[in-house]
């Protein structure tokens, strides 16, 4: 009998933790799906990440910005006092000149560079001799450089823009890394927590028939069919199956609070949130071929294309390199009109020497800039200027370390695919075990059941005594946890697969471009 109250304490203890539990724990039910998109929403890491490829977008901006026109103004202002030792122009004499100018340059995509610009100035002087005076003059000029060796090309000049974009891209394809764990992890936090209120509910299902099967065990001893031993048996399966339920508690809130620390769940809050798994382990089976499965996987992959896109970053540095080592050959052209006006001053008898001014034609600075747009005097010059640097001659160190780095770059790739090929291996192997895992534990949960069904006749009858019932009901108890078990690991595997070929974002109908930026 003192067995018998310790039975019932323990389970009175039970039914009060788990009223205390109701009252101070908030029940939150949450798809797999839900689960997912908290993860995502909420995880701090992704937060952070997320900014790399606006980031990097921004790179790609900064690097585009050489070829927009740049626009300068200039002016100046000299007044230059000069002494002289010749005669005719006094012992000194002053210079005032002016000078205004706006340009306008723009960077090619071949290297080179353009730039028209429009100046205008004016002078005024005391010096003897002098013709025109203020003098004003205007020039339109168009400048030409082009590298036609080192420095030449739209790849070489681009090479920035395009790594910027390659890294752009390597910034999305580790965000789309970090998604694609995270989903994983959900799923595979989520569906331990299934497993293990499902494996609890076993047992308290188990639990809940030995306590029936014991009050009619002890009315059965009380009227003298049943003997003590019975029901003393009975009562030690009854705790046994107390404590199996009290661990099986114990598990599924160790897993709770696995799934909310994956979730991002707040930890101040007052009353603790419990979650409660809506979706059930249902059994949908994928049917793949293993060549089907590598060919995702090399396809889907976001490490095959950051990979590939290091490649064409080392690429792009060895063209750079082997340009470097050409030698500079530089075009330079210019083609400029020039105009000139001014007060055009006549000298009594028309000998300056005389000092004396008689009369002054006068011009204006608009004069001037008649005839440089009329494009009355037109000048040009072509020049080509080679520069032989004796460092590149000799040597090379530059080109060597970059085709060093692309070798790397192509092993790491080569040793990626293998990886790629071992892992899709060993998820598609696991998949198809877990499959058959499947199928024994139902076909042994089935035969369990069966044999309990017969083995309860046989008792009722009193062919056989309890011992021998406990037993099988404990047996078909480990089957149903181990066919709950089966399907779980299958749903994991499938969880591991899609992760290995990348396609779980895809499946579970995740946007990843509202986790770009």
């Amino acid at each position: 009998m003192k067995k018998t109250f310790v039975s019932f304490g323990i389970i009175l203890m039970c039914v009060t933790f788990l009223c205390s539990q109701e009252k101070t724990t908030e029940t939150v039910q949450l798809t797999l799906k839900d689960c997912i998109f908290k993860a995502l929403e909420d995880n701090l890491d992704i937060a952070v990440q997320s900014f790399d490829p606006e980031i990097s977008s921004f790179s790609i901006t900064q690097q585009k910005e050489k070829y927009w026109p740049q626009l300068s103004f200039g002016y100046s202002n000299f007044n230059y006092n000069y002494l002289t030792n010749w005669a005719v122009q006094g012992t000194n004499y002053l210079d005032r000149t002016f000078r205004y100018n706006v340009a306008l340059r723009q960077e090619i995509i071949t290297g080179g560079q353009l730039e028209l610009s429009l100046l205008s100035s004016s002078s005024d002087t005391t010096r003897a001799l002098t013709l025109v005076n203020p003098s004003y003059r205007g020039e339109l000029s168009l400048n030409f450089t082009q590298p036609l060796l080192k420095g030449f090309g739209p790849k070489i000049n681009n090479m920035e823009i395009i790594k910027a974009q390659n890294q752009l891209d390597i910034s999305v394809t580790g965000l789309k890394s970090s998604l694609i764990q995270k989903v994983y992890e959900v799923e595979e936090a989520y569906w331990n927590l299934v497993y293990y209120i499902e494996n609890l509910k076993v047992y308290e299902l188990t639990l809940n028939q030995n306590l029936e099967r014991l009050k009619k065990v002890k009315e059965a001893e009380r009227i003298g069919v049943k003997s003590p031993l019975e029901v003393l048996r009975t009562e030690a399966e009854v705790a046994n199956y107390e404590n199996s339920v009290l661990l099986g508690q114990t598990q599924v809130v160790t897993y709770q609070d696995r799934l909310k620390g994956i979730l991002n769940f707040p930890t101040d809050v007052e009353v603790p949130q419990s979650i409660i798994p809506t979706d059930r382990p249902v059994l949908e089976k994928i049917d793949i071929s293993f060549e089907e499965a590598l060919r995702i996987a090399y396809s889907e992959s976001p490490d095959i294309e950051k990979s590939q896109k290091e490649i064409e970053n080392t690429k792009l540095d060895v063209s750079y390199q082997k340009n470097q080592l050409l030698p500079q050959l530089d075009l330079s052209a210019q083609l400029w009109f020039p105009g000139q006006s001014g007060d055009i001053l006549v000298y009594k008898d028309n000998n300056p020497y005389s000092g004396e001014v008689i009369d002054r034609i006068q011009g204006s600075r608009i004069d001037s800039f008649k005839d440089v747009f009329d494009f009355k005097y037109k000048n040009w010059y072509v020049t080509l200027n080679l520069t032989i640097p004796l460092d590149t001659v000799f040597s090379k160190s530059a080109l060597a370390k970059a085709k060093l780095e692309e070798e790397k770059k192509l092993l790491e790739r080569e040793k990626l695919e293998k990886d790629i090929y071992y892992s899709v291996l060993e998820a598609y192997k696991e998949l198809a075990n877990r499959e058959k895992t499947i199928e024994t534990a139902t076909r042994y949960r089935e035969l369990r059941e069966k044999t309990l069904r017969a083995e309860e006749e046989r008792y009722n009858l009193g062919l056989v005594g309890n011992e021998w019932l406990f037993e099988y009901q404990r047996q078909l108890a480990n089957a149903r946890v181990t066919e709950i078990k089966a399907i779980i690991d299958y749903k994991i595997a499938v969880a591991k697969l899609e992760r290995v070929l990348g396609t779980n974002l895809k499946n579970k109908n995740i946007k990843f471009r509202e986790y770009r930026f």
